[in-house]
């Protein structure tokens, strides 16, 4: 191998990012907002402030937005919300900001819990309503225990397709009868994989929605 060395100038790589992450219209309802911007005019959709922070969550991927665009037509006032790789929390607040009554935010990363929370005190949140937890849903019980002391109307999940088709079996644990499905982070070369994994599960397909190459699955329980 032939290898060669190049001088690059010192940058602040952890800050430059953020003069590409702009005011953003997702769907129908929701506008999102880095918190260092302003917004020109007034709007009349739903405001979301948020700081990624190193989370994965700004509302640009194709995933996020196609969740939430499912949840406009989905979620309705007073409904619980289970957010199950919840990042920057995006996908849980947001369902507070559209009426959801109370929302469970769950993440492997105990950094993306604490940015949710900081997220949601951007958006005044009343945290009574908002509760956060670190773990893995996959194999720590306890954590499944934690979860499971209620039933809810919407699960989230917006993670990749391996772990998706790894939660098949839990998601319904979870859901309310009727309660609904919404899941992405499905490169469309894994949607069928993932469509057959759920074929056995106690989930009826209902929508499916493709964005940039990225697919979303909607399902009932």
């Amino acid at each position: 191998l032939e290898i060669s060395s190049t001088n690059m100038k010192e940058e602040d790589w952890s800050e430059n990012w953020k003069q590409y992450f702009k005011p953003l219209n997702v769907g129908e309802k929701i506008l999102i907002l880095p918190e260092w911007e302003t917004l020109d005019k007034p709007t009349d959709r739903t405001v979301f402030t948020v700081n990624p922070g190193m989370s994965f969550g700004t509302g640009a991927h194709h995933t996020t937005q196609l969740c939430i665009k499912a949840m406009e037509n989905y979620l309705k006032n007073g409904m619980q919300v289970l957010d199950l790789g919840c990042g920057s929390g995006i996908l849980s607040i947001i369902s507070l900001l559209l009426g959801a009554s109370f929302a469970t935010a769950v993440d492997i990363d105990e950094n993306a819990v604490k940015i949710a929370i900081e997220n949601a005190e951007k958006n005044n949140i009343d945290i009574s309503k908002y509760r956060t937890m670190s773990g893995n849903v996959t194999c720590d019980k306890e954590l499944l225990d934690k979860i499971s002391d209620r039933k809810y109307d919407v699960v989230l999940a917006n993670i990749v397709a391996d772990v998706i088709i790894g939660i098949k079996d839990i998601v319904p644990h979870f859901l309310k009868e009727d309660g609904i499905y919404i899941t992405s982070g499905i490169i469309e070369e894994r949607l069928e994989d993932v469509k057959e994994a759920y074929k056995n599960a106690e989930l009826e397909l209902i929508k499916e929605e493709h964005q940039g190459g990225w697919a979303s699955l909607v399902y009932k329980k």
